[in-house]
């Protein structure tokens, strides 16, 4: 026996479904100052073609310009610039179901809607806690199903392993950097305080820049925030437009380099690692979905219903990836 033969009622739960899917994706991209700033800056990319793996062009070489004056012999040795750059495609949902009984209780048109809206409130949350984490994670979670985040993208050890499957110890550029502040990385500096944050800042913006190119946004834990924020008076915080504009608490320092914000990660839940913070290049940085994955029902129509149990399940979808496209301008540090 179907869970409810009405056609109008079928169609307002799938309507729902497919209206709240579209503000999940809303949610879920405005929920980190990251995700709000690539998603502001138009670096979310659907990927025109699917295919089982995800392939991002690269450039990680460069040509070498060439002084000359008469009949000085131009260098036209070829060089391979371009490569890619293969992630895994990375699987997000949130499920819920129904039971018959609860939709024969909720048959009228009003209380469908508000039903379906509360699950939907929890999938959209589930989602977003999910994603979250994900952006911090190093991919390794779920059997390593989980979005490769911060941790594998910037890890501890810039050296070592591969990322996008490419080898991070043989080819430099595709390295980021790590600064471990208390073992002298930052020279002259050894001590992560109110006095030392704003000329360790300074000093990492203006080594990790190049034509234009720097880590114009920094995601401090609660322990590196505190000190950055110790180290301005009252008068002296500024705030960047594009943290005004997106809604976001936080500072902005002018550095050598150009303006960075600063935005503190944490509150329950929070995945961030301790006494750490990220430089981003937010230019070099983008997420990638897939083709027609982007929080949508993952069953079509209003669900799918089992052949031997009167309920419906129904749930929302995201397929894609993290990904540094130019790893070169973003570090990690480690401020104790």
């Amino acid at each position: 026996m179907a869970v409810n033969p009405d056609r109008n009622y079928g169609q307002i739960l799938t309507a729902s479904v497919a209206r709240r899917s579209t503000d999940v994706q809303n949610i879920v991209y405005n929920s980190t100052p990251l995700t709000a700033i690539l998603k502001d800056q138009g670096r979310i990319k659907t990927k025109r073609a699917g295919g089982p793996e995800l392939r991002v062009p690269i450039m990680f070489d460069k040509l070498q310009a060439q002084w000359f004056t008469g009949y000085d012999k131009l260098q036209i040795t070829p060089k391979e610039l371009l490569n890619s750059a293969v992630y895994n495609w990375s699987r997000c949902v949130g499920m819920f179901s129904l039971t018959g009984t609860e939709l024969l209780y909720n048959s009228g048109e009003e209380e469908a809607i508000d039903l379906m809206e509360t699950y939907m409130d929890a999938a959209e949350q589930s989602v977003k806690e999910a994603f979250e984490e994900g952006m911090i994670g190093d991919g390794t979670a779920d059997g390593g199903r989980q979005m490769i985040g911060f941790g594998g993208a910037i890890p501890i050890v810039a050296n070592t392993g591969t990322y996008g499957g490419i080898d991070r110890a043989s080819v430099a550029d595709w390295r980021t950097s790590t600064f471990d502040i208390p073992e002298g990385d930052v020279d002259g500096y050894t001590a992560w305080d109110s006095t030392t944050a704003r000329p360790i800042i300074e000093k990492i913006t203006l080594a990790r820049s190049r034509g234009g190119r720097y880590p114009d946004l920094i995601i401090a834990d609660a322990n590196s925030y505190a000190a950055i924020s110790a180290a301005f008076v009252a008068h002296q915080r500024l705030a960047s437009e594009r943290l005004a504009r997106l809604g976001f608490t936080g500072m902005t320092i002018i550095t050598p380099a150009g303006p960075v914000d600063v935005i503190a990660a944490g509150g329950i839940g929070n995945v961030m690692p301790e006494n750490t913070f990220f430089g981003i290049d937010t230019k070099g940085a983008a997420i990638y979905t897939f083709p027609g994955q982007e929080f949508v029902p993952f069953h079509p129509g209003d669900g799918m219903r089992p052949i031997n149990q009167d309920a419906v399940a129904q749930g929302v979808v995201w397929t894609g990836q993290f990904v540094l496209e130019n790893p070169l301008f973003t570090y990690r540090a480690i401020t104790a």
